[in-house]
């Protein structure tokens, strides 16, 4: 796990924002290509909350994405007195399992399968949590004319008194169990320590983070590798493909709670619907359609390479 920038809590968050705003550059410039009709493109924009927006917010939808995010910092102020009693430490965990993985060309999306291991994990560690799912594209694999990897993985901020020496001991097991694996050879567990409440916050943004670059696997000897963020060779309709993938999920799908984490996500759903019925008073709603056959439509007339659509589990 990289180190964190040495930047403020609201200095993150405003990054985030921004990086929220360059994924959405991206789809919108693969949208452009695809010279759609008024209506569908109408759609289209209300599933990434361009211009009006859907009545359910989707995962797609840029703009509630970045207002989640906002809310959810502001939310994270409520754990300060957890944080300074005496015994309870925080963590940042990240779950990465080849149950995540998939291929753009024919996708699955397994987001309730790994919620459910993320859950009996974090369970299994005596924690609690706020929890996000993240996908991330991995552009050079397999690489070979097949296409390229997206991987579903969690942040988990986490929360708990348990001691450092049962800490260990449950996430070794953990690594070492045949239910958390990893093709990349990486750990599929991995925690960090919080170390002051300022990375507490840090972390909370996770929320917004959206796929605005990809990843590439790196060989670092001893048949090791790391995976290194780019921008190069990371396609606007992938970014495009990825949003179709987002759309079939709900926003609150994806951010979830472990034990006493459901007080924090309780207030954060509250605050997010309030907001998204204002939006929808001033924005209007675009009637709902269904949207497997909308991006069917899409990818039929587009000529986009890509002809599955994503299932999901």
């Amino acid at each position: 796990m990289s180190k964190y920038p040495k930047r403020s809590p609201q200095a993150t968050l405003d990054t985030q924002l921004m990086k929220a705003d360059a994924y959405l550059a991206k789809v919108i410039c693969a949208i452009e290509h695809l010279r759609m009709p008024t209506l569908p493109r109408r759609r289209l924009e209300a599933l990434l909350g361009v211009r009006g927006c859907m009545h359910d917010m989707r995962l797609c939808d840029v703009t509630a994405r970045k207002k989640a995010a906002e809310l959810l910092f502001e939310g994270i102020d409520d754990l300060q007195p957890a944080f300074d009693m005496p015994g309870v430490v925080f963590w940042h965990i990240t779950f990465v399992d080849d149950i995540g993985i998939t291929l753009d060309r024919a996708p699955v999306l397994r987001v309730d399968a790994l919620k459910r291991k993320v859950d009996k994990a974090i369970r299994a560690l005596g924690l609690s949590a706020i929890t996000h799912i993240e996908t991330q594209p991995l552009l050079n694999y397999p690489a070979g004319g097949e296409g390229r990897t997206l991987m579903l993985h969690a942040h988990a901020l986490c929360w708990g008194a348990v001691s450092r020496r049962g800490f260990r001991k449950a996430m070794k097991a953990l690594n070492r169990s045949r239910s958390w694996q990893n093709e990349f050879g990486a750990k599929p567990v991995l925690a960090r320590k919080l170390k002051d409440f300022d990375e507490v916050g840090r972390i909370a943004c996770y929320v917004a983070k959206l796929p605005h670059d990809g990843k590439i696997r790196v060989p670092v000897g001893n048949g090791k590798w790391r995976f290194r963020p780019v921008l190069q060779g990371y396609p606007d309709r992938l970014a495009l493909r990825i949003a179709e993938g987002l759309s079939h999920y709900s926003i609150f799908d994806a951010v979830f709670s472990v034990g006493d984490g459901k007080h924090i996500r309780a207030a954060w759903k509250r605050k997010m619907v309030d907001w998204h019925r204002d939006r929808l008073d001033r924005a209007g709603k675009v009637h709902g359609f269904d949207v497997a056959d909308f991006w069917r439509r899409r990818r039929s007339v587009a000529g986009s390479g890509y002809d599955q659509t994503f299932q999901t589990e």
